[in-house]
């Protein structure tokens, strides 16, 4: 430290980072300081390249898939056709066409179903069909409600022998069509 001498009869307090006072250290903290902020910058990208997201893992993570669309856009031609780019876009597609599902105010895409699930909207919708018509398979009454599982079933009962046919209402569904072919009057 050097001896500084006031002329008058109070000094100035001395800078904290005067490189006199400290003899050039403070030159060093300030150095520090850069690399230490430059270190954390540096680690702070979000997710390191060997870590891989799924589709729906973006989807239900908005702040990731923000993070890495931003930096794929950055840097396409070295990051394109890298699987977490692939995904994160594949994600910014599924969210948009939600939210264009939510503007519109449709109802947002079903899940993926289980089997069982799959049979009990099946069930749900054969019953919404019906609208609490419980006419039996075996009545021609059924199928003339129903003329494109009608046509359906006759392709099929063309490729079955006369005693599957028997089991499978092809007979009603035959008298359908042709109770449907009659002309009225």
């Amino acid at each position: 430290m050097t001896g500084r001498r006031c002329a008058v009869p109070r000094c100035p307090a001395p800078r904290l980072l005067d490189p006199d006072l400290l003899g050039g250290l403070g030159l060093l903290l300030w150095t520090l300081a850069f690399m230490v902020l430059g270190a954390a910058l540096g680690v702070a990208q979000p997710l390191p390249p060997q870590e891989r997201r799924t589709v729906s893992w973006y989807v239900a993570n908005p702040w990731a898939l923000e993070t890495v669309t931003r930096a794929c856009r950055d840097d396409p031609g070295r990051l394109r056709g890298t699987p977490d780019c692939v995904n994160a876009d594949q994600a910014r597609i599924i969210v948009a066409e939600r939210e264009a599902r939510a503007r519109a105010g449709m109802r947002p895409e079903a899940p993926a179903t289980t089997p069982d699930a799959e049979r009990a909207r099946q069930a749900e919708a054969e019953a919404r069909r019906n609208q609490g018509d419980l006419t039996s398979p075996t009545s021609p009454r059924y199928w003339a409600a129903r003329p494109m599982e009608r046509a359906q079933q006759l392709a099929h009962c063309g490729r079955l022998t006369p005693e599957q046919q028997a089991r499978f209402y092809c007979d009603a569904a035959r008298a359908a069509e042709a109770a449907a072919r009659r002309p009225r009057s």
